[in-house]
């Protein structure tokens, strides 16, 4: 195979961690079963430039832990239900330089290829036009995985067969077998399940009864199968290096245990008798949730803002750093209970209940809900159930025990394919009015074949069918839904994007990035096809976030506004609309609060009516540290605060929430700007010039301040700049980044 190093990374990276973060003692402890991508060894596919072909690549994987010990290991495969590998050695780890993915280290078992894990009426060729994606539903389908003590049950369709698996290991004088017990429900099909695969090997089929194991001579050994409670009418089917396991249709559900063992070269299939003594577990039975994995909880508390001077001041809350499970506290999505208590995901894999965001935020506890989940960058929660949309699928958790930890992790949707590359995540999850979900994909180095990435892409409530309806995006890093549907979606600049556009997102739209068509390039392009509302340049936003609409009554003046928040300089905006004519247009303020995290992720709570928002250090930004929750509080003081903007064909009429003082409101002294061309697509003013004022008055009402210019034009970028005072003396100033499209 012959590919680039920086291709090879690529592929790699797409697997890693985030490669910044908080440095913690000891390796992070996800539980059990952690779901990532990584690369399962030995088997070896043909030499092909399609990186997706090359290698027994897993993308999105369950890595299950299956003894006390922790010494046996496996790895499933939820698009193709198959066990891509087991393996005897040390949990797999994350190499120190981050450049790959976890590696298997140790003795492998078995392994298959990609590719169904069972077939569908005896034919095992891949229904897919390209290795993207899960196999149709009609094949196969992942439901999710159930959590007992330390078993872990998957739960999957094949066929019109429902079937509970339950990944084991039996150890039989020092050597462990690797177990997978299955009670498959009623089915008028055969059904055939693919036992394992060695690269290489070739023969003639060979048919045999199931009631004794079967075994195939490898290089490293023999892989002997057998089963405990062998169905009847069950047979082995060995054939080029594979060994499958066909079972008869049945009007009753079918309860077996399926062993594998690694044995040496010499041992003949009887070898593996010692293990087939043991007893069956009903997967049925581990159903119900178990005893709780994360007994302890954490104590923090809040620092409340200085409310001197300010409407609005900041309030930290500290993280529970330090944990003794390891884990790091990079917030990357948040929503609340009805009772005011939050959900919050990781961009590690955990979600933690956080309790006591009260008023005086005296006493917070965090509680962890949920560990290894692949990469969650968004959590909702709708009617009680939290919900998180991350890398591999949307996850829907459920407490089944009520001990406040979650039991069943339910894969609600995971029909988006997937590429190979480091920075295809999902980003946010958001719902309507009518309960349809949105979240937004990126990947912005490699199209995906299907076009699945780079996009915004709707559900249903009940998960069923994906819809992409929008596309076009680089790094479309969260997205905002007003109460009448409004929606928006920020990008980020970069391969073309000459500045950080924040869009009014039309469905059925095209947003002008295309990525590369083929592994290694550095990139895509970009054209400019949609105007967004609001350029936002470098020193504004270089990675925006994502939105949110004010909807609270208790958080001052500026209920119904749009706020934005800026992931690469810690900050939030306020954002003023000019939205009479299509396409929309508009300015961004400054909030003068500050963070240390990139924030990205924003909620108001029903409790105190407050605005939170989390964030994290992962990609390029300005922050400190590795993670925040913060809580934007209004303090009750009243100070004159933009919330329109609206363009005339004599200028700019800036409108403010209280009134301002005449005098100085109309002080052109008091009153200045700049204009340019930063896209170079609508003006030819290039070099940024004094925009031209001539005059301001002030409104009868003192709220609105009109600016009027010598000459107007639509320009991508222009900066106005104001120094006033309220109409009892205080000072208002700040500065409006603005875009102008269209001039009535």
């Amino acid at each position: 195979m012959k590919h680039s190093y920086f291709a090879a990374a690529l592929v790699f990276f797409a697997f890693t961690m985030p490669a910044f973060g908080q440095v913690k003692k000891g390796p992070p402890n996800h539980g059990i079963v952690l779901a990532a991508a990584m690369e399962v060894a030995p088997v070896k596919l043909k030499d092909t430039t399609d990186l997706a072909l090359t290698k027994n690549y897993v993308f999105r994987g369950r890595i299950i832990t299956l003894n006390k010990e922790k010494t046996a290991h496996l790895c499933f495969d939820t698009e193709h239900m198959r066990v891509a590998g087991a393996w005897i050695g040390p949990y797999p780890a994350y190499p120190a330089n981050k450049n790959m993915g976890p590696i298997v280290e140790g003795e492998m078992v078995f392994a298959t290829k990609p590719g169904p894990g069972w077939a569908k009426d005896k034919d095992w060729k891949d229904p897919r036009p390209h290795p993207e994606g899960p196999l149709p539903r009609g094949w196969a389908h992942y439901t999710g995985l159930y959590l007992h003590d330390d078993a872990v049950v998957l739960a999957y369709t094949v066929g019109d067969a429902k079937i509970l698996e339950l990944p084991g290991s039996i150890t039989v004088d020092g050597r462990i077998a690797i177990t997978r017990t299955f009670r498959i429900g009623p089915t008028s099909t055969t059904q055939s399940l693919l036992v394992c695969e060695e690269d290489g090997l070739s023969g003639a089929s060979k048919a045999a009864r199931a009631d004794a194991p079967v075994g195939l001579s490898t290089p490293r050994g023999t892989i002997v199968a057998g089963l405990i409670d062998a169905p009847k009418g069950a047979t082995w089917e060995a054939v080029k290096g594979r060994i499958h396991l066909h079972l008869p249709s049945s009007p009753k559900e079918t309860l077996f245990t399926l062993v594998v063992a690694n044995l040496p070269k010499d041992a003949g299939a009887d070898a593996l008798a010692p293990f087939l003594k043991a007893k069956t577990t009903d997967p049925a039975t581990l159903l119900k949730g178990g005893v709780p994995r994360w007994k302890k909880t954490f104590e923090t508390k809040g620092i409340l803002g200085s409310t001197d001077k300010e409407p609005y001041v900041v309030d930290q809350i500290l993280l529970p750093e330090g944990n003794p499970y390891h884990a790091s506290i990079r917030l990357s999505g948040l929503d609340f209970f009805k009772d005011g208590r939050a959900a919050i995901c990781t961009w590690d894999g955990d979600v933690w209940i956080v309790s006591g965001l009260d008023e005086k935020l005296v006493k917070i506890t965090w509680k962890r809900f949920a560990a290894g989940l692949q990469q969650p960058l968004g959590l909702k929660i709708i009617d009680g159930v939290i919900y998180t949309a991350g890398r591999d699928q949307i996850t829907r958790l459920h407490d089944l025990n009520g001990d406040g930890e979650a039991d069943f992790y339910e894969n609600f949707n995971n029909d988006a394919p997937l590429t190979l590359q480091r920075h295809e995540f999902v980003m946010d999850l958001q719902t309507d009015a009518a309960g349809n979900l949105y979240y937004c994909r990126s990947g912005h180095y490699i199209i995906s074949p299907s076009g699945a990435n780079c996009c915004v892409y709707k559900l249903p409530s009940d998960g069923s069918k994906l819809e992409m309806i929008a596309r076009g995006f680089r790094e479309p890093n969260g997205m905002g839904i007003g109460p009448d549907g409004t929606l928006t979606v920020g990008d980020n600049e970069g391969n073309g994007i000459p500045q950080t556009p924040l869009y009014h997102l039309k469905p059925g739209a095209f947003y002008g990035y295309k990525p590369q068509t083929k592994p290694g390039a550095a990139g895509g392009s970009w054209s400019y096809t949609e105007k967004p509302i609001v350029w936002l340049a470098k020193n504004v936003d270089r990675s925006a976030g994502g939105q949110v609409w004010v909807t609270s009554d208790r958080w001052g003046p500026l209920k119904g506004q749009l706020l934005h928040l800026s992931y690469g300089h810690c900050l939030l905006y306020g954002v003023l609309l000019d939205k009479k004519a299509e396409p929309w247009q508009g300015a961004v303020w400054k909030f003068p609060v500050n963070f240390y995290s990139g924030v990205m992720r924003a909620r108001f709570s029903p409790a105190d009516g407050q605005l939170y928002l989390c964030g994290l250090r992962g990609w390029d930004t300005t922050s400190t540290k590795d993670g925040q929750l913060a809580r934007v509080r209004y303090t009750g003081k009243k100070m004159p605060i933009p919330t329109g903007i609206e363009v005339t064909k004599k200028g700019i009429n800036v409108t403010f929430t209280d009134p301002l003082d005449k005098a100085s409101a109309e002080d052109d002294q008091n009153w200045g700007g700049e204009w340019y061309e930063g896209i170079a697509k609508a003006s030819p003013l290039k070099a940024k010039q004094e925009m031209p004022i001539t005059a301001v008055r002030l409104s009868r009402d003192g709220k609105t301040v009109s600016i009027e210019l010598e000459t107007i034009q639509p320009i991508s970028n222009y900066m106005l700049q104001y120094r006033i005072r309220a109409t009892d003396g205080g000072k208002v100033s700040g500065q409006l980044h603005g875009t102008i499209h269209r001039i009535p």
